[in-house]
């Protein structure tokens, strides 16, 4: 129907409307067949080209662009759109490219570039009341606290949004997705994470308008392989979809595999397939690394792959970056393989010059920064992987280094240097 009328609408003179068709044509198409989404778009292109539209040629364009930025993470034609949207002096779509191009430097973990695009970004969207922009910036910062583990800043960032309609808007289940989700699988917490991943679920079963990056193509899938809730057929059901042929959706796609050939017997195959996730994620490090500590238990189990070297790389990549759960589900994990542990003797260069000075040791600050959430010591214990008595004992000579009063007081401190 919306084919024929845009048709109709071009032969009657109407060539907006035509344009417009042929973009909801694009939408709709993009849920099935990217390339047919691609051949509408570019006749949208063509009929605003012909009819010498530059308005409905910008949008063309960034739709294209968008297109090009979910299939490979190529953000080319993002750039050329934003540059005609500015010489056009469409706010709109110039605030609305700078959105994504957050989003995917976060991504990329270029978070300078995020935190910076955003700073600039998001003091104008909320002074025009560009409300879509406004969330999808917020949604943004609060994937770059929750891929930093930092749970409270991101639900700092997730509070401003649904301040602005976020609750039932297309950016929320990101928000569950891309932030949540991942802050949990960053705690070392993959129910938490399947729990967030079933509110992305339940939101985007209600809304038409999904979007594709919130894990529903490729997290869940593997999670829940990985914890035997999901099987082959459910991959099946998954790859047969054009959203996971989405890069960042592959990269998980093609773990999900490697796990199932592992199980199945095919070694070889499946670290083929981690080959290939590895590739397709080279412009994703957190993804790329994190993907490989949650594969590394699985393939150490039916006996394929290196999942030593990838712990190894995993927990490199996890403690330079200051994310301790993930970087001591490594260290636990290589020990379990009988595998030597490196230590990081200048780990103390992140301790402040204050606690170093009272001798805090690496271990001791990874506490004292935790005990700013008022956790108890199994929690903490978990956390860092380590026994509920360690977790005391560190507590305890916290106390004493500091000269703290008592517990409630470390932890206030704790607080006050977490919020400083």
């Amino acid at each position: 129907l919306a084919r024929s009328a845009a048709d109709t609408a071009e032969r009657h003179g109407l060539p907006v409307v035509a344009c417009q068709a042929q973009e909801l044509l694009a939408t709709v198409a993009r849920e099935r067949d990217p390339e047919e989404s691609e051949a509408m778009l570019g006749q949208a292109l063509a009929t605003a080209e012909r009819h010498r539209l530059p308005l409905q040629q910008m949008y063309a364009a960034t739709r294209l662009g968008g297109n090009a930025w979910l299939a490979e993470g190529d953000t080319a034609g993002l750039l050329a759109a934003r540059e005609e949207a500015l010489r056009l002096g469409s706010v709109n779509i110039v605030h609305t490219v700078d959105g994504i191009l957050v989003l995917d430097a976060v991504l990329r973990g270029d978070h300078d570039t995020a935190r910076a695009t955003a700073a600039e970004c998001l003091p104008v969207v909320r002074r025009l009341r560009l409300a879509p922009a406004v969330r999808y910036v917020l949604m943004a910062q609060a994937v770059l606290a929750a891929h930093h583990a930092d749970r409270a800043g991101m639900e700092a960032a997730l509070a401003a949004f649904a301040q602005w309609d976020g609750a039932g808007s297309q950016e929320e289940p990101l928000s569950h997705g891309l932030a949540r989700a991942f802050c949990a699988l960053l705690e070392e917490d993959r129910e938490q994470a399947r729990e967030d991943l079933g509110t992305v679920l339940a939101l985007e079963a209600d809304n038409p308008s999904t979007y594709h990056l919130s894990g529903t193509h490729g997290m869940v899938l593997l999670l829940d392989v990985l914890a035997g809730r999901a099987d082959r057929t459910r991959h099946a059901e998954i790859t047969a979809t054009a959203m996971a042929r989405m890069r960042w959706n592959r990269h998980f796609v093609l773990l999900t595999e490697a796990v199932l050939l592992g199980r199945e017997g095919a070694g070889a195959k499946a670290a083929r397939a981690v080959e290939a996730a590895q590739a397709v994620a080279e412009p994703y490090p957190l993804a790329r690394h994190l993907g490989l500590r949650l594969i590394a238990d699985a393939a150490h189990q039916d006996g394929w792959g290196d999942p030593v070297s990838w712990l190894r790389q995993a927990e490199h990549y996890f403690h330079e970056r200051d994310i301790p759960a993930v970087a001591g589900a490594c260290r636990a994990g290589l020990r379990r393989l009988g595998a030597p542990v490196r230590q990081h003797r200048t780990g103390s260069s992140g301790i402040p010059d204050p606690l170093r000075a009272q001798g805090i040791t690496v271990r001791e600050f990874e506490v004292f920064r935790l005990l700013a959430e008022r956790l108890s010591n199994k929690d903490i214990a978990d956390r860092l992987f380590i026994s509920p008595r360690t977790a005391e004992k560190h507590i305890a000579s916290l106390i004493t280094k500091t000269g703290a009063a008592n517990r409630a007081d470390l932890c206030a401190r704790s607080a006050a240097l977490r919020d400083s």
